[in-house]
């Protein structure tokens, strides 16, 4: 699994691909508020099937340098950058302000069932063909993605000028790039970093820990993603009527329950019992926080609140990865882990102390009334 690599270099090669995203979703916010989400979508596509495409063809394998890697991960982090704000950008434009929790749920799970079936799926191709076969699927899936949005391309585009009136001084190629900031988007922000804080070290640090101990660590990863593939939906639902705080509360109950059961050496039943819950308590906090930040931006700025939402959990993810890096060897998994599991309850604190109104108004355009 690792290469002949050490834990530290593993998870910073890991990682890597949640701190590109650090830089590159600032800009990608300006872009999809400037030319809308379906447009930024298919450049991100294209740096997915980049990353692909190295792979599929040999250039890039698991035995490639540190830096080939690194790169393939830039490329994915790219990627994730530009496709992730942009999905959710478009979802105001086609379906009703009602059921927006509803939607966003949706879409939450178009990237929960390439969870749930990836893992299971590269191994089997792994086993029976390659590494380049895997990496050629990937790209065929890839290929689907821009295939389909394709249609959708010039959706939000058309509000450019709006856009543009909105907020002058944003004009110009720099002003394209810099994105939108709102004091109301902090706290949702801000529950997201905390939040998946632990998600880096459980990604970074928990294959090379069940390896050592026997378990199918793919089985975690399967489990996490059908919980959020059966809950986010319903969640949505319930953010539309509920509102966010209280949801956001109950998932961090059941996402330091599950945490709790990786503190001991792991096995494959304790595997599968906590990716359960830390796919339902994933469920629970992410589609509120994803309307909390529709509710809160508007048009001219809805690229923005996503790209920085991906900052910020590409920022937790990183955290718990790439910053236990140097470290891990010290401290051990199980006290990275706990450190973790501490954040979630800071973010709880954070929504329950947040009092800003579900629906904050949007920015007009320059003239309007």
């Amino acid at each position: 699994v690792g290469a002949g690599r050490d834990n530290g270099e593993i998870g910073a090669i890991m990682g890597s691909a949640s701190l590109v995203p650090l830089v590159a979703a600032l800009a990608a916010g300006g872009l999809i508020d400037r030319f809308g989400g379906g447009r930024v979508f298919l450049l991100g596509a294209g740096s997915f099937l980049a990353a692909a495409a190295l792979m599929a063809t040999g250039l890039v394998s698991p035995s490639s340098s540190t830096a080939a890697l690194l790169l393939v991960r830039v490329l994915q982090g790219l990627g994730l950058a530009a496709v992730l704000p942009a999905s959710f950008t478009l979802i105001p434009n086609l379906v009703a302000p009602a059921r927006l929790g509803t939607a966003i749920g949706v879409v939450g799970v178009g990237a929960n069932v390439s969870l749930a079936i990836s893992p299971p799926v590269s191994l089997a191709i792994l086993d029976r063909v390659s590494f380049p076969a895997v990496a050629a699927l990937a790209a065929a899936v890839v290929a689907l993605s821009i295939v389909l949005i394709w249609p959708l391309m010039h959706l939000g585009a058309t509000a450019r000028n709006s856009r543009l009136d909105a907020e002058p001084v944003r004009r110009g190629v720099l002003g394209s790039l810099r994105p939108a900031w709102r004091s109301a988007w902090l706290p949702p922000l801000l529950v997201a970093l905390l939040f998946v804080a632990h998600w880096g070290v459980v990604t970074g640090y928990l294959p090379q820990r069940a390896e050592g101990a026997g378990a199918d660590v793919g089985l975690f990863f399967s489990a996490d993603a059908v919980a959020l593939l059966l809950l986010r939906i319903p969640t949505g639902y319930l953010a539309d009527r509920v509102g966010a705080r209280w949801l956001i509360v109950a998932g961090v109950v059941v996402t330091v329950a599950a945490l709790a059961l990786l503190l001991p050496g792991p096995t494959t039943l304790l595997l599968v019992l906590s990716g359960l819950g830390t796919g339902a308590g994933a469920a629970l906090i992410l589609p509120p926080i994803n309307l909390a930040l529709t509710h809160r931006s508007g048009e001219a700025d809805r690229g923005s609140a996503f790209a920085l939402y991906n900052v910020a959990f590409s920022a937790g993810v990183a955290i718990g990865s790439i910053g236990v890096a140097p470290v891990i060897g010290i401290i051990g998994f199980e006290t990275a882990l706990a450190v973790g599991i501490a954040t979630c309850a800071v973010a709880a604190l954070v929504a329950i102390l947040d009092r800003t109104p579900a629906h904050v108004a949007a920015p007009q355009p320059a003239g309007s009334p």
